[in-house]
């Protein structure tokens, strides 16, 4: 066995709905919106000249990571399955975990968040206009994407962006857990950031 295999054993689950495991998906979602939300320059360690730019990379990261836990955690609550499968074994997705044999599952990888995106009009009904939470949740895969893998001193800011990421939160809290959510991501000069369930 690889060191990698070995370390992805660790963290290794077939993961079901029967046994709740979308809940501490959702958790720890919450917790980086919570983060993404309230996260100051005050609150980096180094100096001046970097603290802001560190808050905001810091931030599209939470954000970024947010998206994939959450998607996760509705796919469990609904019944599908998240786990991909071993090697060798062709199975459709999105799949209801009921309809599989755990035996054909890999319990060390899970499906990514493009698929997760692409495929979750058939997980929940997103409304009247589905194509705005989409949106939202395309930007944050980007943002994850491209603050995970290159370092860059200059980002072209745009508040729509980060509008069109707190509309699709809201808006998957609601569809997804029944639950309203007050979010705002302080980004912007002066912005007071808020995450709040009710």
């Amino acid at each position: 066995m690889s060191l990698e295999q070995e370390i992805k054993n660790q963290y290794s689950k077939i993961f079901s709905a029967e046994f709740k495991d979308w809940i501490p998906f959702k958790q720890m979602a919450e917790y980086y919106l919570k983060t993404s939300a309230h996260l100051l320059t005050e609150n980096i360690d180094s100096p001046e000249p970097q603290k802001l730019w560190l808050r905001n990379v810091q931030k599209r990261l939470s954000i970024g990571i947010a998206t994939e836990l959450l998607l996760k955690a509705i796919y469990l609550k609904n019944g599908f399955n998240i786990n991909k499968p071993i090697d060798g074994n062709n199975i459709d997705f999105p799949m209801k975990i009921k309809d599989l044999k755990p035996e054909l599952l890999n319990p060390s990888d899970t499906y990514g968040l493009n698929l997760l995106i692409q495929h979750l009009t058939k997980i929940i009904d997103l409304g009247q206009n589905p194509e705005n939470i989409m949106e939202g949740l395309k930007i944050s895969k980007v943002f994850r994407n491209k603050e995970g893998h290159v370092a860059v001193h200059w980002h072209n800011f745009e508040r729509k962006d980060y509008d069109r990421i707190e509309f699709s939160f809201i808006e998957l809290f609601r569809l997804g857990f029944n639950e309203n959510l007050e979010f705002k991501i302080s980004i912007a000069k002066n912005e007071i950031g808020k995450f709040d369930i009710k």
